[in-house]
């Protein structure tokens, strides 16, 4: 019976944390295209709060997950080892490199007094390693759902971290290059009309 209650707290913790993490990259995609300031405020705002979760969603994920490699799974297994050490690095990125990037992006849209968003907060929401951050922190929470499903050896455990951290960045890096293409496109027929 505890074993149930423990694994289910464990299992909510990763919903929690998979919700927060989508949630986020929601509120992300929604700042890059958003038209006004008020909107990319509302995004920023949500994505600052959003991001607060996943410390809290670490620990629901953690604490159980340590009671059970204790009482029933053991150690020695590649695929818990590299998953809670998964865990434990995006436990810190979160804070260092997405909330303060997150943070910083809300402060300048609460600054902002134009109704369409300047250059320098444009910037700010392009920031390549806040983009890199979050999706390859997507892309290694998707992979600790795979480890944690298929088991995988050491060798097929870090091959899984690997594709999970090349995606991350691939996808990183075509979401910033089309939307900035699109942001070039938009000013020449604004210039073009004036």
């Amino acid at each position: 019976m505890l074993y149930s209650i423990v694994l289910f707290l464990h299992i909510i913790g990763a919903v929690v944390m998979f919700v927060a993490v989508g949630i986020t990259l929601l509120a992300m995609i929604s700042m890059l295209n958003s038209k006004t300031t008020d909107t990319l405020r509302n995004w920023a705002a949500l994505a600052v709060k959003l991001d607060g979760l996943l410390p809290f969603s670490v620990i629901l994920i953690l604490v159980p997950g340590l009671y059970l490699v204790f009482t029933r799974w053991g150690w020695g297994n590649p695929w818990i080892e590299l998953s809670l050490a998964l865990l434990i690095v995006m436990t810190f990125m979160g804070p260092i490199i997405n909330l303060r990037r997150l943070k910083a992006i809300l402060n300048v849209a609460n600054a902002e007094k134009n109704a369409v968003p300047s250059a320098v907060l444009l910037e700010k929401v392009r920031d390549r390693v806040l983009w890199n951050s979050v999706l390859i922190m997507t892309m290694l929470a998707l992979a600790i759902v795979f480890l944690m499903t298929v088991k995988l050896s050491i060798i097929g455990s870090l091959v899984a971290i690997v594709i999970a951290v090349v995606l991350g960045s691939i996808a990183a890096s075509n979401l910033l290059n089309r939307t900035s293409t699109k942001v070039t496109i938009s000013n020449k027929k604004t210039n073009s009309i004036n």
